[in-house]
């Protein structure tokens, strides 16, 4: 009887739906996107950059003057910037926050720049998004990006 107990608990433990380290921490994974959004700014990889948003994402870029709400509206916003240099300026966290609504939805703010290679300093930006889990990947829901007040 020990041993049919024993058995079935062990089936049933490996019947159990495996999560991934994405949805185990959603914090970390919403701080990721946010470090892979930077990472493909620096390299002009912008296909790339417009695949982190859902295609319901609200969109507020630092030169927006409407909110966009569609994806050609993101797409069109980053087109902008398929002509520049990759590496020709950096852009790096400065600082962030997350703050966990559920295991789908986190919201992160802080602080980016952009910086010219080679320089020491650079135009800092604020930013906030929400980054959902959508499909077994955390997209980018909603973005505000914005400069820093003098």
């Amino acid at each position: 009887m020990k041993s049919i107990m024993t058995t079935t608990l062990l089936l049933i433990f490996l019947a159990l739906p495996c999560t991934s380290d994405a949805q185990s921490d959603p914090a970390e994974a919403a701080s990721a996107v946010f470090d892979e959004f930077l990472h493909l700014m620096t390299n002009v990889e912008m296909d790339s950059v417009i695949a982190l948003f859902s295609e319901d994402a609200l969109f507020w870029g630092t030169g927006s003057k409407a909110l966009v709400e569609d994806p050609a509206g993101v797409n069109a916003y980053f087109s902008a910037l398929r002509g520049n240099e990759p590496g020709r300026t950096v852009a790096s966290k400065l600082s962030t926050s997350a703050l966990v609504i559920s295991d789908t939805l986190v919201l992160v703010s802080g602080m980016w720049a952009v910086t010219p290679n080679g320089a020491t300093n650079g135009t800092p930006l604020r930013v906030s998004m929400a980054v959902a889990l959508r499909d077994d990947e955390w997209k980018i829901v909603q973005f505000h990006n914005s400069a820093v007040p003098q």
